[in-house]
């Protein structure tokens, strides 16, 4: 008798039973898939989801009281939420039936390797195997390694519906938001908050009175809180509810922040990290500038933030990258500062570079939900630093831009451009206002320019109803009201123009320097100079100063008003000023 046929005899009996071992569990582990997948699939409907009990209550409060802004919001989170977990859970069945399928292959699987290893193994006191008989005891080995793979494919799929959540996740938001329409906030919402860059269309100019007049940051007088910002930067606070938004980055982080308004704390840090197409830098970023100096937006469900390497990035209010996308670096002389602002489902970016003749200025619009471009337009302008804003000029929405050597207005739905006026020169940084139903836009080396928004193509010759070349500021933007245009330059020097004439009112050296944009608080104005220190002054045809508080910290940011708060960046600080 051949020697070897005893251990051959030993080897199939113990694969036979490993087989019958690996069909029990890999059989029990496609049940109880195919059991939990069956009662998944049975617990609520596509019309469950999607037309909920909840969502017609709310419709039918919101039929009795039509003017509830808030309710408008709540049904639109709510439907949003609804479909957002109609669509997980196909993801989640998607996910099980390849569970489903690996398992099903491992039971088949081993159900033939234990076929084999039964029908090849010898009887005992047998004569020693035949070729025959090696030969099936070899494709039994084979059918081993087989079903061993169709396990570990198995478990495969089971690890890859964990590992590649964040994948899944984002394709099932896609899905969501391909068919759900964005939640956008009513206008009388947005005029509470300060959504962007000045404010609630961009002008610098506070929804609310109650607004202290007085602080010192030596004693903590009328200071709530100070909290210390993780990178500093020149960006200017973003407040939506509880919420208060910054960013800061270095050649290599870039980083948005969320703060709780009512204490301070630091909720979260958001990663702008591994953006496709990303590069560090750019090295030639002047001091001044950095590399986060364009002020963040929201939406009120998101804040969007861009920075000097254009790298473009969405989060939720809970920290989660929603999308990010890479622009390329511009072409600019000190680095990219333009702002971003929201407009309706659209994110606007301005992306001025280069000279004019080069044609690479352009104007983006993404969509709010996923980053995809709507529309691309190419400007014939220089690079520049101001931030766009939206005007409603005889019931028509324009989007108002400057740069050298024009003021354009554009169609913020679809980029078209709507007129122009060649009034600008050199680098232009401060940003436009609107007041008195006149586009006002200035910058040092031109003038400052009232134009009239109701024309089309070149109105250079036509509605440009009156210039002024005195007290031009270099970086901080102009604050206007329907009777008196405030200009203020760097060195300190506050003019004052009547709006409807242009007509000079007057001058005043405050023998301080500014970055930060002056801003109107009902009738009285606000300047927040370099070192900290505010002047606030009366609104009227003549300089009439109210008072001055010292924050103790150096300030190139703007502030940011809310009900009976005022939120102010410091180089290394950020400040809540208000009553206890």
């Amino acid at each position: 008798m051949n020697p070897r046929g005893p251990s051959l005899f030993a080897a199939l009996k113990s694969d036979a039973r490993a087989a019958a071992r690996t069909a029990l569990v890999t059989g029990a582990f496609a049940a109880i898939t195919a059991a939990a997948l069956l009662a998944y699939h049975v617990r609520g409907s596509a019309e469950d989801f999607i037309d909920s009990a909840e969502i017609a209550d709310l419709k039918s409060a919101l039929a009795a009281d039509p003017d509830n802004g808030a309710l408008k919001i709540e049904i639109q989170e709510r439907d949003l939420a609804i479909r957002r977990a109609y669509f997980a859970k196909l993801a989640r069945l998607d996910r099980g039936i390849y569970l489903l399928l690996g398992g099903v292959l491992a039971f088949v699987g081993s159900l033939a390797w234990m076929a084999f290893a039964r029908r090849a193994a010898p009887k005992p006191g047998a004569a020693e195997p035949t070729a025959a008989a090696e030969a099936r005891a070899t494709l039994s080995a084979r059918w081993s390694v087989a079903a061993l793979a169709v396990i570990a494919a198995g478990l495969g799929a089971a690890w890859a519906g964990r590992s590649d959540l964040a994948f899944l996740d984002r394709a099932v938001q896609a899905i969501e938001e391909a068919k759900a329409p964005p939640v956008l906030a009513p206008p009388e919402e947005i005029a509470k908050q300060w959504p962007r860059f000045r404010g609630p269309g961009g002008l610098g100019v506070s929804a609310y009175l109650n607004v202290p007049a007085e602080w010192n940051g030596a004693s903590g007088a009328g200071i709530l809180w100070k909290t210390p910002v993780p990178i500093s930067s020149d960006n200017s606070p973003v407040v939506w509810g509880d919420r208060i938004f910054l960013s800061g980055a270095t050649k290599k982080r870039r980083e948005v922040y969320c703060f709780d308004a009512a204490t301070g704390a630091l909720l979260w840090t958001g990663k702008v990290e591994r953006v496709p197409g990303s590069k560090d830098g750019p090295d030639d970023i002047m001091e001044d500038t950095g590399y986060a100096a364009p002020t963040v937006a929201t939406c009120g469900r998101r804040v969007y933030a861009i920075f000097a390497n254009a790298d473009l990035a969405a989060f939720d209010f809970d920290g989660r990258r929603v999308w990010a996308r890479n622009l390329g670096v511009p072409e600019n002389n000190y680095g990219y500062a333009a702002s971003l602002l929201v407009y309706r489902h659209l994110l606007i970016v301005s992306y001025d570079q280069a000279k004019p003749e080069d044609n690479k200025s352009r104007f983006l619009a993404f969509d709010i939900r996923n980053g995809k471009t709507v529309w691309d337009t190419v400007r014939p302008v220089a690079a520049s630093w101001d931030t766009p804003i939206v005007i409603t000029h005889a019931g028509v929405d324009q989007l108002i831009t400057c740069s050298n050597p024009f003021v354009i207005a554009y169609a913020p739905d679809t980029g078209r451009e709507l007129w122009r006026a060649d009034c600008l020169n050199d680098d232009v940084a401060p940003s436009p206002v609107y007041a008195g139903g006149l586009v006002l836009a200035v910058n040092t080396g031109a003038q400052l320019s009232a134009i009239k928004p109701d024309g089309t193509g070149d109105v250079t010759k036509t509605h440009i109803l009156w210039l002024a070349e005195d007290g031009l500021p270099d970086i901080a933007s102009p604050a206007a009201t329907d009777d008196y245009v405030y200009l203020l330059t760097t060195h300190g020097l506050l003019t004052c123009y009547e709006t409807k004439t242009g007509k000079l009112l007057y001058e005043e050296d405050t023998d301080l320097s500014f970055n930060a944009s002056p801003s109107i608080v009902g009738d009285k104005l606000y300047l927040i100079s370099t070192k900290g220190v505010a002047i606030i002054l009366r609104i009227g045809p003549t300089y009439e100063e109210l008072g001055r508080s010292e924050l103790g910290e150096g300030v190139h940011a703007s502030p940011a008003f809310q009900d009976g708060r005022i939120y102010i960046r410091g180089k290394k600080h950020l400040y809540c000023i208000g009553a206890r």
